[in-house]
């Protein structure tokens, strides 16, 4: 929780700062061919040997004294999709489409989903997403009979009954991996995850003992995990398959039964022989010129390892002719697309990749995009960079996703500047919309500029085919949302400027509209075609925010858009601020996650409701706190005055008990456990030796505790990290809402006050 504060204090403080730079003109800055080349197309190989080949003349070029670690670094610029969102995502860390719809709807006010369950219809939501039909991984799925949450390496299933549910099966998935996510469809589930390890590598005969640590004493190697999941049994879930791939995972969407999946791989880390000194530099680059002619194919690209039904399989991730260079270097990563049809299970993902990095993922009903800042040459001189800093380019690769079909290679387009996160791409009608940044928004001279460009894939290439600028000049980009003939934008530096586009001439995109109010909204969702929520943070005059702020946007007139109007909440936030699978509506009814840093009654979820004309009215109110006239366990709470007296007594802490309301409590192996909103630290019987050393056997001979038992000491915590509210969806008239220690159903069938709704259900989520 402290860091968290802190977090949250560095992050306020920095925009207090931007927020009181003076807004200058902005002075566009050209660039030299020379000093950045674009991605046009891309060119496919032949084999193996041509890819080789090709590595290795470009690889000779750039490398070094110190490897390739000097020659093109990728650099990230800006507040984008897995840097900064990430951070927020992980201090407090959706969903499910499940069939592929025709077409999507310009305005929706429940973008997730409802469907139908065995057993008959059953009205549910699933993940809030960009697109209607685009389904995205979550930490949760429900299909309106069960709901399956990934939580620390467990995997746990639900089986849900109106707004009743027991948990019914379990399974460790494991925490060598993180960040796990899901979708599930018909019998099967499908986990992602991050992963890794350190490896050291050996002494170099010729580098500088001194240095081996610093340089190249070792290296990380990411992975990315694939887990498949038979859910065919609730009462017994196993995994039936499960890959690993050298590589990040970036992201995966589901349309339909298929699974397309991004990886970006970096090539294998080499044995480099390191200078000594500055005099030997010369030398060493020699050596590792030599190195880099001894490498072969598997050095490059990554490579799988598939677990199934007790056979292993291991080979290249990707075939060469599967992939493709750009005709201007973008680095030596590979980035790779994968396709799984869930019914048929999981396979090596049939892929197609680009000699490119990858960072940004979005994805229609047919198109696949991966956009990623461009690689720089470190041969580039302190002036050009600076140019550069100004005036950085986003390459985008884009693929065709027919249903059913592999992901196939279409086209490559460079854009000026830099994406904020998925919703800066939107496809449609065949043209790609991009919302991009030029500038540097930190810098003294406000530079920094948005504007939306339009691409048409014209052969191989995406080319810009319209263009408007001028959204929030010397301002950062805050949130974009586009639909189809519209777009909306949100900048912010002292005000919040919120920008109507006019999207129906593709060729020429105009901002027709523009309205200056305090604060800003990171994210906008659309109810209908003449309102807009946007979800961000209050602020003053001055630009210093204020709390978690929820607004109301009348667009039907595109030229004189109006905040209608508010709801906010002082010294708040909430994580469907810079996570959209953290929203959630139906009908005109939104519930977004609220979290209190100077009140922890108000930690929890809101409800509110959205009139015809915007005006907002909270309309309910669920928390994850219990009071203290509720508190429960099926756990034996211990009498510590039994302590007393013996060669433990120190565990009696009476005064300490009494002040801070701390108590210890004997749970068998199938106990529950937990008391409460209070927090309990566990401790296995077994391992009482390794904290009481010579007293274990007393205190376990004392309290009756049998092997396979656990102590679980309690004390209230304000507020408990793990009752955070992260999700939310609704399955018939039930609003089931998790945290990460709890799911709990509450009653909406007549939501109509603001205070408390009824509580149906509680489920401890083990983690």
């Amino acid at each position: 929780m402290k860091m968290k504060r802190l977090f949250i204090a560095l992050l306020s403080v920095g925009l207090l700062t931007v927020a009181c730079s003076d807004t200058s003109e902005v002075s566009q800055v050209e660039l030299d061919p020379t000093d950045i080349q674009l991605v046009n197309r891309l060119i496919p190989f032949d084999d193996c040997e041509n890819v080789l080949d090709h590595i290795k003349e470009e690889a000779a070029e750039r490398v070094g004294p110190y490897g390739l670690d000097n020659s093109g670094f990728p650099i990230w610029i800006g507040l984008e999709e897995g840097v900064l969102r990430s951070e927020i995502a992980v201090l407090e860390s959706g969903p499910d489409v499940a069939m592929a719809v025709e077409e999507s709807a310009a305005f929706d006010s429940d973008a997730s989903s409802s469907s139908s369950g065995s057993s008959g219809e059953i009205s549910f939501t699933g993940t809030n997403v960009q697109e209607l039909g685009v389904d995205e991984p979550d930490i949760i799925k429900t299909d309106g009979e069960r709901i399956l949450v990934i939580n620390r390496g467990l995997l746990s299933h639900f089986a849900v009954n109106g707004g009743n549910g027991s948990l019914t099966s379990q399974i460790a998935i494991g925490d060598d991996f993180y960040g796990y996510e899901l979708f599930i469809h018909d019998e099967k589930a499908f986990l992602f995850a991050n992963g890794g390890g350190y490896s050291i590598l050996p002494m170099i005969e010729g580098s500088a003992e001194e240095d081996t640590d610093f340089f190249g004493g070792g290296f990380y190697q990411p992975q990315t995990r694939i887990v498949e999941i038979d859910l065919s049994d609730p009462f017994n879930l196993e995994i039936t398959s499960e890959m690993t791939i050298t590589g990040n995972y970036l992201s995966a969407r589901l349309v339909g039964s298929t699974i397309r999946m991004a990886v970006n791989s970096a090539p294998n880390q080499l044995e480099w022989v390191y200078p000594s000194n500055p005099g030997s530099e010369e030398r060493a680059t020699r050596f590792n010129k030599e190195l880099i002619q001894e490498t072969t194919i598997e050095d490059w690209v990554p490579s799988f390892q598939l677990s199934s039904n007790g056979s292993i399989e291991t080979g290249q991730l990707i075939p060469c002719d599967k992939l493709h260079k750009p005709d201007a270097f973008s680095g030596f990563d590979v980035l790779s697309v994968l396709s799984f049809n869930i019914n048929s299970g999981l396979t090596s993902g049939d892929g197609v990749a680009v000699l490119a990095s990858g960072q940004t993922v979005y994805s229609s009903l047919d198109r696949f995009f991966i956009a990623t800042t461009k690689w720089v040459d470190t041969d580039m001189s302190e002036d050009d960079f600076e140019i550069w800093t100004e005036s950085y380019t986003t390459d985008v690769h884009g693929f065709a996703i027919g249903l059913n079909e592999p992901a196939e290679y279409v086209a490559s387009g460079s854009v000026n500047g830099t994406l904020l996160n998925q919703f800066s791409m939107d496809e449609h009608d065949g043209y790609l919309r991009i919302v991009t940044t030029t500038g540097s928004p930190w810098s003294e001279q406000n530079r920094s500029e948005s504007q939306l460009i339009v691409m048409e894939e014209q052969g191989k290439s995406l080319v810009q085919v319209g263009q408007v600028g001028g959204l929030g000049k010397g301002e950062s980009l805050y949130s974009v949302r586009l639909l189809d003939d519209v777009g909306f934008a949100v900048t912010f530096r002292q005000i919040d400027p919120f920008y109507v586009i006019d999207l129906s001439d593709p060729v020429n995109p105009e901002v027709v509209g523009e309205l200056k109010i305090p604060g800003f909204s990171t994210y906008l969702h659309p109810v209908d075609e003449n309102i807009v929520l946007g979800i961000g943070q209050n602020a003053d005059d001055q630009g210093r925010v204020l709390g978690l702020k929820v607004s109301s946007f009348d667009v039907s007139d595109p030229s004189n858009p109006v905040e209608t109007s508010t709801w906010v909440l002082d010294n708040a936030n909430s994580v469907a601020e810079y996570d959209h699978r953290a929203f959630q509506m139906r009908e005109r009814l939104a519930v977004l996650p609220v979290q209190n840093w100077s009140n922890a009654e108000q930690n929890g979820a809101v409800l509110l409701d959205v009139a015809d004309d915007g005006k907002l009215q909270e309309t309910g109110f669920v928390s994850h706190e219990v009071s203290d006239d509720v508190k429960i366990t099926d756990c034996e709470v211990l009498d510590t005055e039994i302590l007393i007296g013996t060669s433990v007594e120190f565990l009696a802490q009476e005064e300490w008990n009494e002040d801070y309301g701390t108590h210890i409590q004997l749970c068998e192996s199938s106990d529950r456990g937990g008391y409460g909103s209070d927090y309990c630290e566990v401790l296995p019987v077994e391992q009482l030796d390794d904290y009481l050393g010579a007293f274990a056997d007393d205190l376990i001979e004392i309290i009756g505790a049998g092997p396979t038992d656990r102590l679980e000491q309690c004390w209230p915590s304000d507020p408990r990290w793990d009752l955070q509210i992260q999700r939310s969806f609704f399955i018939e008239d039930s609003l089931w809402t998790m945290s990460v220690g709890r799911l709990q159903s509450n009653d909406v069938s007549d939501s109509n006050d603001p205070g408390q709704l009824p509580v149906i259900s509680i489920i401890p989520v083990p983690y």
